[in-house]
């Protein structure tokens, strides 16, 4: 009767410590975490986007935040993460950086066991979560628009900056499109980063000097993509190829509603950003992830669909696909 009591007694007691211990856990995200929100190119409009909104979801939940801006140097920034962990902080979120790239930090951040939260910077082994898009589908998307267009011939620039992952994606949705027209040509340019804008304006202006045919430039992403349509527009040749983009910033947005540029694949990147807040919380409070790669749904931008002034795209009811595009007034 005593050995019963005695196991009643401990199996009670077992029961009563984890589930203080899972209290405890849970509550860890209501506490005085230090979280690093960082980037290799913090200064890029959509990636600076992603910056402003997590910095604030976390301050929300009482955080103390520091941000890092790498400028274009990817050592710098991964020298200053690994600070982060040496200084013994909560949580990383990195926007944008190339994970593939930060091997050493991401080995760090699990041997320390501080998440590693990551949006648009890829899947590799060893980070928590990484929050974007199927880059490669969106690609597709825009590439497609062209072929469309331009009714599968004719001449077509193609610009982008491959070393981040989610570009590269992009690229890899615009070559499968473009592959099976062959009666296509495409010149394709790698950008210089930093200094993408002002490289990116000067390589089209002396691109479409000798070359009158061009019909559509594909830009990688809307920085690059409106500096591609203001270069179109100040150009002196007759013909003005039409430019397509991709993520969706509020300068591109006032070039759709001009009609200097065509499209946009446009990203939920302030709703990225609290996402990834919202990771870091499950994380410490250790909830499972089921997938360590997250999509968010994009929306098709056009003359059509574009929000007025001031005003962003609901991404919960936006328009993806072209055949669901409302008919132009």
């Amino acid at each position: 009767m005593q050995v019963k009591n005695w196991v009643a007694v401990t199996t009670a007691l077992l029961a009563s410590t984890a589930m203080a211990g899972a209290a405890f856990a849970q509550e860890k995200s209501k506490g005085a975490l230090k979280v690093a929100i960082f980037s290799v190119n913090a200064a890029s409009p959509t990636i600076h986007t992603m910056i402003e909104s997590a910095t604030a979801a976390a301050k929300e939940r009482g955080w103390t935040v520091e941000n890092y801006d790498g400028n274009g140097d990817q050592v710098a920034t991964n020298n200053q993460a690994n600070t982060y962990i040496t200084r013994k902080f909560d949580a990383l979120i990195n926007v944008a950086s190339a994970n593939t790239q930060m091997g050493g930090v991401i080995a760090n951040a699990a041997k320390a066991k501080i998440p590693f939260v990551s949006t648009f910077a890829g899947l590799v082994p060893g980070i928590t979560v990484d929050i974007g898009s199927n880059n490669v589908a969106d690609g597709v998307f825009a590439a497609s628009t062209i072929a469309a267009a331009i009714d599968g011939e004719g001449e077509v620039l193609k610009m982008n900056w491959t070393v981040l992952p989610a570009l590269a994606e992009r690229d890899a949705g615009f070559k499968a499109v473009m592959s099976e027209y062959k009666k296509i040509k495409v010149t394709e340019m790698e950008l210089k980063v930093p200094g993408q804008v002002d490289d990116a304006f000067n390589k089209i202006t002396d691109f479409m000097t000798g070359h009158k045919d061009l019909k559509a430039i594909w830009m990688g992403w809307d920085e690059v993509g409106v500096a591609a349509a203001r270069a179109v527009q100040h150009s002196n040749s007759a013909s003005k190829p039409f430019v397509v983009s991709m993520d969706g910033n509020d300068a591109a947005y006032d070039l759709i509603r001009e009609g200097t540029l065509r499209e946009t694949i446009a990203y939920d990147v302030r709703g990225m950003g609290v996402e990834a807040v919202k990771a870091v919380a499950d994380a410490v409070d250790g909830k499972p992830f089921p997938e360590r790669q997250i999509y968010k749904k994009p929306c098709l931008i056009t003359k059509e669909t574009v929000p007025p002034a001031g005003q962003f795209p609901d991404f919960k009811t936006c328009v993806l696909y072209s055949a669901d595009l409302p008919k132009a007034k």
